[in-house]
C-alpha cells in the first residue's frame, strides 16, 4: 500500500467568547489528547495564541495555533472535532481557519507548567 502525501498545514482556533474558564478547567485532559497526536507525528507545533504578550504571568488566550501533518485540511479539522476543547465549546470551529504551509524550520522546547500556570523553560 503506497503511503499518503503528508501535507503540513497551520491552524488558527479561535475561542468561543467567555471561554477561558472552561479552557483552564479541561487543559488537562486536552493535554493527554494532544499528546498522542505528537508521538504519532501529526502535530508538530502548537499553543495557545495570544491578545497580547503577558504583562506579568497572567496569559489573555484567544484560541490556539498548531502545525499539523496529514494528507488533508478535512482530516485536519475531524481531529480538531475530537478534541475536549471542541467538546465544551472552548474552540470555535465554526471560525477555524486551516492553511497549506511548507515549514522551513520547527523547534521543539519542553516547556514545565507550573501549578500557577506560570510557564519555565
Amino acid at each position: 500500500m503506497a503511503n499518503k502525501v503528508q501535507n503540513e498545514w497551520l491552524i488558527i482556533v479561535p475561542d468561543a467568547e467567555g471561554k477561558l474558564e472552561e479552557r483552564m478547567r479541561v487543559r488537562a485532559a486536552h493535554i493527554d489528547n494532544v499528546k498522542k497526536h505528537v508521538d504519532s507525528g501529526f502535530f508538530q507545533m502548537g499553543g495557545a495564541m495570544l491578545r497580547a504578550q503577558p504583562q506579568e504571568q497572567e496569559l489573555d488566550i484567544s484560541g490556539s495555533i498548531v502545525v499539523a501533518r496529514a494528507a488533508t485540511a478535512e482530516e485536519v479539522l475531524a481531529v480538531l472535532k475530537e478534541d475536549i476543547y471542541a467538546h465544551t465549546g472552548v474552540w470555535d470551529l465554526k471560525n477555524v481557519q486551516i492553511y497549506p504551509v511548507r515549514a522551513l524550520v520547527l523547534s521543539f522546547r519542553i516547556y514545565k507548567h507550573t501549578a500557577d500556570e506560570s510557564v519555565h523553560m
